[in-house]
C-alpha cells in the first residue's frame, strides 16, 4: 500500500514537473512569437515612413567662396562660385534633384541665377585651350575655371555631392528681390562696380536652393571685407567663410 501511494505521488511530481516545462515552452514560443510580430510591425511602419519621407538631404556649411574676373575691359564680368555639399541619407530608392539655386551677394540685395557648375583648378599654368568637349574655361595666373553650363543635378540615395555652382554677379543676370527698386541691379552692372558693390561692407551672401522632394534650403557665409584692389589686380581670389550656416531642414 505504502508503495502504490509513493508511485502515486511520484507520478503526479512527474506530472507537475511536465506541466511547468510545457508552461516554460508555451511562454517562450509566445515571447518570441510576439518579439516576430512587433519586429514586423515595426520594419513595416520604418519602411511606410521611408517611402513617404522619400529623400533625406543634409546640406553642409560652405567654407569658402571664390570670386574672378570673366572676360576683359568693359565687358568683363564678375563670377562668383561656391560649393554646395550634399548628403542624401535615404536609401538608394529616394534620389532627388537640385531645381535651383539663387544667390544674394549682398543682404537684402537683388538675387542671381546660377549659371552651372564650376571645377576651380589652381596651377601656375592655367590652359584654357585644354577645356574639355562641352566645357568652356576661364583661365588666369594661377587660376582655371572650367565650367559646364547644361548638367542637372541629381543627388541619389545613399549619394554624396559636391558641385561647385558658379553666378554671373552682372545686371542681365539679376532678378530683383521682394520689394527692392530695379536700380539695385545697376550696382552689378559690370565687373568693375561689382567687385566695389561688394567690397563696401563685410561679405555676407545667401544661397537659397530648392530640391524636387526634399524642401528648401537657405545657406549662409559671411566673411571679411573683399579685398577689390586685389582683385581688380589678380582677376580672382579665394574667401574662407569666417561664419557658415544651413536653415530650412524640414522636421520630418
Amino acid at each position: 500500500m505504502i508503495d502504490e501511494i509513493a508511485t502515486f505521488m511520484a507520478d503526479d511530481d512527474n506530472d507537475k514537473l511536465l506541466s511547468v516545462k510545457e508552461r516554460e515552452r508555451w511562454y517562450k514560443q509566445i515571447t518570441i512569437g510576439a518579439a516576430g510580430f512587433f519586429l514586423a510591425v515595426s520594419l513595416a511602419a520604418i519602411n511606410a515612413i521611408s517611402a513617404t519621407r522619400g529623400s533625406v538631404i543634409v546640406v553642409q556649411s560652405p567654407q569658402q567662396v571664390t570670386l574672378y574676373r570673366d572676360g576683359d575691359g568693359a565687358k568683363a564680368v564678375l563670377t562668383l562660385a561656391v560649393r554646395v555639399a550634399m548628403i542624401n541619407a535615404a536609401d538608394s530608392s529616394n534620389g532627388d534633384v537640385l531645381m535651383d539655386a539663387r544667390l544674394t551677394p549682398v543682404p537684402g540685395g537683388p538675387v542671381f541665377g546660377y549659371g552651372g557648375t564650376m571645377k576651380p583648378v589652381f596651377t601656375d599654368t592655367p590652359d584654357a585651350d585644354k577645356c574639355d568637349v562641352g566645357a568652356r574655361c576661364v583661365a588666369m595666373k594661377g587660376f582655371l575655371a572650367i565650367e559646364q553650363t547644361d548638367e542637372i543635378i541629381d543627388v541619389p540615395g545613399g549619394s554624396v555631392r559636391g558641385p561647385y555652382l558658379y553666378y554671373p554677379i552682372v545686371e542681365w543676370n539679376c532678378g530683383e528681390a521682394k520689394g527692392k527698386p530695379s536700380a539695385s541691379c545697376k550696382q552689378f552692372a559690370n565687373f568693375d562696380t561689382a567687385v566695389d558693390t561688394l567690397a563696401a561692407k563685410p561679405l555676407s551672401v545667401r544661397i537659397d536652393i530648392d530640391l524636387f522632394q526634399d524642401g528648401k534650403r537657405q545657406i549662409y557665409c559671411t566673411a571679411s571685407a573683399l579685398n577689390a584692389g586685389y582683385l581688380k589686380e589678380k582677376g580672382w581670389t579665394a574667401m574662407s567663410c569666417e561664419t557658415a550656416k544651413v536653415t530650412g531642414a524640414p522636421w520630418f
